[in-house]
């Protein structure tokens, strides 16, 4: 097994993974949001089996602003993170986070952050399986205060859909 960071050519296995983590996001905002990643400071990893077979992956990004239980800022942090439910348990995830962490370290950085939905046990006990301490828990909250606009690039749904779940992962 091999963990790379993604190439152009991968986009559309790339764009195959996310859908399968986030289902129910449409698919302009996940485009968005890939080019988004893909013209930052962040990082997207892979997973190949010994096939060549990409079966995961792992979105960092860089968040400049406040991350909750973060003693630095910025800080890379773990947008997403996927394993093929064939290839759960077996490393995969495992990989791809010492890779997301030693990259983070070879850009001069020295913590990692990342989230899961308050239901997803199975991303929570795995985030605990790998070093990371949990630090809080929250619900967030929007108020509209006007009708939204649309913008150029907007998701078509005005921006209704909400962040999707987390990681799933081995």
């Amino acid at each position: 097994m091999k963990v790379r960071k993604m190439a152009d050519t991968d986009k559309p296995k790339w764009l195959e993974l996310r859908r399968a983590l986030w289902p129910e996001c449409p698919a302009d905002r996940h485009l968005l949001e890939m080019d988004q990643l893909q013209h930052s400071n962040g990082v997207v990893l892979l997973a190949e089996d010994s096939d060549g077979q990409v079966v995961g992956f792992a979105e960092i990004s860089i968040r400049r602003d406040h991350v909750e239980g973060t003693s630095s800022a910025p800080v890379p942090y773990l947008e997403g993170w996927y394993v093929n439910p064939s290839r759960r348990r077996q490393g995969v995830g495992r990989a791809l986070i010492k890779s997301a962490e030693n990259w983070a370290l070879e850009a001069g950085f020295w913590e990692l952050a990342s989230d899961a939905e308050s239901d997803n046990h199975d991303a929570i006990r795995a985030h605990w399986d790998l070093g990371f301490r949990e630090v809080g828990r929250s619900v967030h909250f929007v108020r509209s205060l006007r009708a939204p606009m649309a913008e150029p690039g907007a998701p078509p749904d005005g921006g209704r859909v909400a962040r999707r779940g987390h990681q799933r992962m081995e």
